[in-house]
């Protein structure tokens, strides 16, 4: 690989996006893009770094059938930087009369999951965005692992594997922790303050993690459909 080539940013592009015409965008801007079926996410920049693109519309109708939480609190089990773009007006003409339900969503999504929402007005907007972020925050030249579960093998994997069904732990967090700990129970026993010395961790997710070591298991009552748990939180539905 030329020394030019290993300076451009790489993002990993989902095979569906390939309509969208961003790849071709992305690739006309010097970046380099490799298309791959994605298992969850749009765009990978790198190994914890997804982002999710959706037209105004398709964000209004996941919200209203349920899916959009649901969506949400996959990715960022899987990642620890989750973006959301949205393309186009941000409430679309079909669904004009519950703004307050679409804003309230967005609110949510950055409050309660952490997702970085960013809106765009149409695909060549998205492309400066991924280009940017790519160049920021992304791997140069190096090729990532797309994160998906997979068959374990030896005792390493299973070691990664579990590490990262923790919240905000993604592949290369979870290699410092086992660098740092050197097995999972001596992780499993370590305070908060032991935790958040781990490179990079921090006493939020130190706090967040020992709190799902300790806390017993309680079974939860089926609850009602993700949407409706929503309308009772903002108020119930508008017309």
């Amino acid at each position: 690989m030329s020394e030019e080539k290993a300076r451009r940013p790489r993002i990993y592009a989902d095979v569906r996006e390939e309509k969208s015409g961003i790849p071709a965008l992305l690739e006309s801007m010097g970046v380099i893009v490799v298309r791959k079926q994605l298992p969850m996410g749009d765009y990978l920049i790198n190994e914890d770094t997804v982002v999710e693109r959706k037209s105004s519309w398709d964000y209004a109708k996941s919200l209203f059938d349920g899916r959009l939480f649901e969506q949400a609190s996959r990715l960022v089990d899987h990642y620890s930087n989750v973006y959301l773009v949205v393309e186009g007006p941000l409430v679309p003409r079909r669904y004009r009369g519950r703004e307050r339900q679409l804003y309230a969503s967005l609110a949510a999504l950055t409050a309660e999951y952490g997702v970085r929402v960013v809106h765009t007005s149409g695909a060549q907007e998205t492309a400066y965005f991924l280009e940017a972020l790519a160049r920021k925050v992304g791997i140069e030249g190096q090729r990532i692992v797309v994160h998906r579960k997979q068959r374990l093998g030896d005792v390493r994997e299973w070691q990664l594997y579990i590490l990262q069904s923790f919240p905000g732990i993604g592949p290369r967090m979870a290699e410092r922790i086992l660098e740092h700990f050197t097995t999972l129970e001596r992780f499993c026993t370590a305070s908060i303050a032991e935790l958040s010395r781990v490179d990079g961790l921090g006493e939020k997710r130190a706090t967040e993690i020992k709190r799902v070591l300790v806390t017993p298991y309680k079974r939860k009552a089926r609850r009602a459909a993700t949407l409706d748990a929503f309308y009772e939180e903002t108020g119930g539905r508008e017309a």
